[in-house]
């Protein structure tokens, strides 16, 4: 639906500059316009029904725009972090040169440029860097922007060429730029938020009720934040995130964590009336438990695209009820035929000798455990109160006890939740045993020794080991050579060979059924389909032709085609 007739000649003699334009002014009509015809009228006619009959090129303040997108007003810091984010990207591709406010254009163009697709429609550039646009807006701060702006002058004098001006961010340094921390913990924290509460574009939104439980989510978010920069043990305010450390860490372990953001920004594309309630959602989500929460949930969801279908979580077993038992765990797990989430969390042990003295089991479980020859046998600060050591391992196959053999394909992947955020994924199939003779769990190990006398692990380069008792665990990271690959974090980063090692004492273990491939299939069709229906619902809400040549003279786009086109 939409005009279709020719873009006018004024457009075209732009066109056929070659991306040069005489000044700023120019060049930002022409992407504005640009940005415009991207959109369906239905779309434009749902997203000017909040303008209360003003013109798309009015100002939008920074507690109007905080409204729109549930953010609460008593959250000052985030609400000032959202406007100025998308402040920069309104003002593409003059990032740097251009101060304007957030128009109704400006936010038409932050839409497109929070969506990776659309993006790259939209700036025309195939290999544009997506990530780097989002980090540039996020870290370009109001003063930031008026120290550079007075350090260079129209950004078309130096070669007048708008490919060059799109490809170096407008001159942006990127290397230069940082991230508050406190800024981004913020920033991830509510991304994690979106993610259980804003899983599609045309959901129903939850009231501010939904926020109480914000400290959780902050806490989930330390964890990524820690991932970004591991010497961010407390967020203060000298502490920062470099661009290569933000999009590194994104790349391998949360490459969700930016859906939700997208999402929310779609909502501004319906109308209040045509928003459906989601099924996918967290407030469908009722089985909560010390392991398995909201806050864990979205953790697990931007580490593991696809695999999670809330509505089909199913507690299967918790050791805190049932009993920490190997026998209880398999009575409760082993009839579930489809894939499962088994989490495990304790208490990390900082020093193995003064354990020992007064816990005669954990000495011989060490007895039992294989030392790591070298390497840091604790990475992570678990000193002041961060002792916490949380696991989940994606499990794709049905259990079955293994003396001997191994279950677990290729899906298997550990992730690990706290203190740091990582991945850890299977490169063979065989990665687990269930081993009833007093071998206990394994992921990544070979099976146990195992004689009536004694015991000893063969533990794996990378592997989590789990007692027979469900009381002690190891996960060692050694390099490669195992079923399982090292880290994602510091592989992206080249240094997958660091070996470390964690040991706790376990507090909690649980097992969920997260729904076959069949109850995944079945929940994405109905979402897509609730998708269309509200996109047709839209189109029949539209009262005439003439209020989509009114939509599009108020954006000064008369007679321009709706198709993107490359710069």
């Amino acid at each position: 639906m939409g005009q279709q007739s020719s873009v006018q000649q004024g457009d075209k003699n732009k066109s056929d500059h070659k991306g040069q334009f005489a000044c700023n002014a120019d060049l930002l009509q022409y992407f504005n316009e640009r940005a415009v015809r991207l959109f369906s009228v239905a779309e434009l006619s749902a997203f000017k029904s909040r303008f209360d009959g003003r013109k798309l090129n009015a100002s939008i303040k920074s507690g109007e725009l905080a409204q729109w997108l549930h953010i609460p007003s008593d959250n000052v810091l985030l609400c000032q972090m959202v406007y100025e984010f998308i402040r920069v990207l309104s003002n593409f591709p003059l990032m740097k040169d251009a101060f304007e406010d957030v128009t109704g254009v400006g936010l038409l163009k932050a839409i497109l440029l929070t969506d990776p697709v659309k993006c790259h429609k939209y700036v025309g550039i195939k290999n544009y860097d997506y990530l780097k646009l989002l980090f540039i807006a996020f870290g370009t701060r109001k003063s930031v922007k008026e120290e550079l702006s007075s350090a260079s002058s129209t950004s078309l004098e130096e070669g007048n060429d708008i490919k060059k001006l799109v490809r170096n961010y407008n001159g942006i340094a990127v290397d230069e730029v940082l991230l508050d921390a406190k800024l981004l913990l913020q920033l991830l924290t509510w991304l994690l938020f979106l993610t259980s509460y804003c899983p599609t574009g045309n959901c129903e939104f939850p009231d501010e009720t939904a926020y109480n439980d914000w400290s959780s989510y902050k806490l989930a978010a330390t964890c990524l934040l820690r991932a970004m920069n591991p010497e961010i043990t407390s967020v203060s305010g000298l502490q920062s995130v470099s661009f290569d450390q933000f999009a590194s860490t994104i790349k391998a372990i949360m490459p969700n964590i930016f859906r939700s953001l997208q999402k929310l920004m779609e909502h501004l594309l319906y109308r209040d009336e045509d928003l459906i309630a989601c099924p996918l959602d967290a407030r469908n989500f009722k089985n909560r438990t010390r392991l398995m929460t909201q806050p864990s949930l979205a953790q697990l969801s931007v580490s593991l695209p696809n695999k999670l279908s809330v509505p089909n979580l199913q507690k299967l077993y918790v050791g805190s009820e049932s009993g920490f038992s190997m026998r209880s765990l398999q009575a409760k797990v082993f009839k579930w035929m489809a894939p499962t989430l088994l989490l495990v969390s304790g208490k990390g042990i900082l020093d193995d000798e003064e354990f020992s003295k007064g816990n005669p089991r954990y000495r011989k479980f060490l007895s039992e455990y294989p030392k790591l020859k070298e390497g840091n046998p604790n990475p992570f600060d678990l000193r002041n109160n961060k002792t916490k050591v949380t696991f989940a391992i994606y499990v794709p196959d049905p259990w079955k006890v293994t003396n001997k053999e191994f279950f677990g394909g290729l899906g298997t992947t550990i992730v690990q939740l706290a203190p740091v955020q990582d991945v850890f994924k299977a490169v063979k199939d065989g990665t687990m045993y269930f081993n009833t003779m007093g071998g206990g769990i394994g992921i990544g190990n070979n099976q146990p020794h195992i004689k009536a006398s004694s015991k000893s692990y063969s533990v794996g380069n990378v592997s989590l080991t789990i007692d027979n008792t469900l009381e002690f665990a190891a996960f060692r990271h050694a390099g490669y050579g195992g079923t399982l690959c090292p880290s994602s974090r510091l592989t992206e980063i080249h240094k997958d060979n660091r070996p470390f090692e964690v040991r706790f004492l376990i507090q909690h273990v649980e097992v969920w059924g997260c729904g076959g491939e069949k109850e995944l299939e079945e929940q994405l069709k109905k979402w897509q389909w609730e998708e269309a229906e509200a996109k047709r619902r839209q189109q029949i809400n539209l009262r005439s032709i003439s209020e989509d040549r009114a939509l599009l003279e108020m954006a000064g786009i008369i007679g321009h085609a709706q198709s993107g086109g490359s710069v």
